[in-house]
């Protein structure tokens, strides 16, 4: 099976929205924020937060950037890359208060499974990025994929999940359903959520 072409996409440039940033210290994150419902949302309610999203889709990003300009908001900072290269060489260690991983593809097929962005080691990079007792939010309409998340979450020690080991809706702070997730909603596919806690070192985390 092929992994994460790491080297494909290392060779790809990042690119950045409003300006290039070296560092990028930021109070909330999203991965894969796609038309943007949630970020531009969180980004209007707390408008004195910088709000990041990394966008691995050209065409997103894109289309992205003049919904964000039309609606007057600042400060969204938006990187076209794969996650899993822009942050280690871009973001700023325990910077950030919640990061939200939000329908990623489910990669449902076994051929594919390596593709899938939340395993073990790119949750323990994201552990990585939040400051003690920040939070991770995580949704699915995929339940093989939540549980293997879950399964993922297990091993990494700074996490500790709040939940049993799903969540509720409500229990996502600041939550907006985007366009998508209410017409899955209406129709009747199950909406899976996770929520954890960054611990501090010295806590054990809850299994």
């Amino acid at each position: 099976m092929r992994e994460f072409p790491y080297e494909f996409e290392a060779r790809k440039p990042i690119l950045f929205y409003p300006e290039p940033v070296e560092r990028i210290a930021g109070d909330f994150l999203e991965i894969g924020p796609g038309r943007g419902d949630f970020i531009m949302a969180l980004a209007e309610q707390y408008p004195d937060k910088r709000v990041v999203g990394i966008e691995l889709a050209r065409k997103r990003y894109y289309k992205l950037i003049p919904r964000i300009e039309k609606r007057g908001i600042t400060n969204i900072t938006l990187l076209r890359a794969a996650a899993q290269i822009a942050i280690p060489r871009h973001c700023v260690a325990e910077s950030f208060e919640r990061i939200y991983v939000l329908f990623p593809d489910p990669w449902p097929k076994d051929r594919h499974a390596p593709h899938r962005l939340l395993n073990a080691d790119f949750l323990t990079l994201l552990a990585g990025l939040l400051k003690d007792d920040g939070y991770f939010f995580f949704a699915t309409d995929y339940r093989p994929y939540a549980e293997w998340v879950v399964e993922n979450l297990n091993e990494v020690p700074l996490m500790a999940k709040l939940g049993n080991p799903f969540t509720i809706q409500a229990d996502i702070a600041d939550y907006f359903p985007s366009f998508f997730e209410q017409k899955w909603r209406e129709e009747g596919r199950e909406i899976l959520y996770v929520r954890c806690r960054r611990v501090r070192p010295d806590e054990p985390s809850s299994r």
